[in-house]
Formats: C-alpha cells, sequence, structure tokens
C-alpha cells in the first residue's frame, strides 16, 4: 500500500508489530577480537506466530552485523555495541526494526564530582582519567528482540 499523503512506498501509519527474540550462538564482548563489519549468527528462542500462522520455527538461524563498538573510556566511560543490519529467511529487511544497542557500566557519575572537587589542587583532578568504565558483555542468555511489521511491504 502506499501512503499517498507523502508518495512513500509502506503506510507507516499501521505500526502493529511481533517481537521476535533471538539469543546469540557465541558469546561476544568488547574486550575479544571483533571489529565492525563483523557478522553474527543468532538463533530464534521461540516460535513466533502472525495472524495465527507459523512465522518462524524455534532454533531458525538469523544473522546480523556488528555496526559500531565504542570502546571504554577515560572519567569512568563504557564500552559500546551496536548491532543492526538483521536479517532472518523468509521475512523481507523492510519489516524489519532492528537495532540493538548494548553498554557496559558508566562510572562518569561517581568520576565527575570527585575530578572536579580535586581540580584546584594541580594535576590531582587529572588522576581520574585513570578510572574506565565497564566493557560490553553479550552472552548467550541474553535475550535481543527485534520487531517484525507484518503490514509493511
Amino acid at each position: 500500500m502506499i501512503n499517498v499523503a507523502f508518495g512513500l512506498p509502506y503506510d507507516f501509519s499501521d505500526v502493529s508489530s511481533v517481537d521476535i527474540p533471538l539469543t546469540l550462538l557465541k558469546p561476544l564482548a568488547t574486550n575479544q577480537e571483533i571489529f565492525e563489519g563483523q557478522e553474527i549468527e543468532l538463533k530464534v528462542k521461540k516460535n513466533i506466530y502472525c495472524h495465527n500462522c507459523l512465522l518462524i520455527k524455534k532454533g531458525t538461524i538469523a544473522k546480523a552485523r556488528i555496526e559500531t563498538i565504542i570502546t571504554k573510556g577515560m572519567n569512568g566511560f563504557p564500552a559500546e555495541i551496536i548491532i543492526d543490519n538483521f536479517e532472518i529467511d523468509g521475512i523481507k529487511k523492510e519489516q524489519l526494526m532492528s537495532t540493538y544497542t548494548k553498554t557496559g557500566r558508566s562510572y562518569a557519575l561517581l568520576v565527575y564530582p570527585i575530578k572536579w572537587a580535586l581540580t584546584p589542587i594541580p594535576f590531582v583532578g587529572s588522576l581520574t582519567n585513570l578510572i574506565h568504565g565497564g566493557e560490553v558483555k553479550l552472552d548467550t542468555d541474553d535475550i535481543i528482540k527485534i520487531k517484525y511489521f507484518p503490514h509493511w511491504n
């Protein structure tokens, strides 16, 4: 269906969706050898039904790509992984809303007050630069949910 008002190829006014829970086949972490653009494999956690019809069977393999890796930084800033470009056989890519982000533990709210309190003493405030944020760990138990929009052609 074409949205006549804007000439778009889809009618985005219908936002009914189905959640698809996925789990990783292998764990990922920012302290491992991973890179941007790396393909990863996931599996569907349960049978997915849409309009009382089986859409995806449990255990179906899906693919995705690591889009962005942000390493942990000074002053308690955490690491971050962004996963996108999910692909599941039998589903059009345009029907998936599929960006997943996971962030490590942030210590910035703890570090910055200490940093500013120590700043009047020369060079002491800069010692907080040695405190780094947490790494990201994605385990095979973590559930990654993406959305399937059946009415977006």
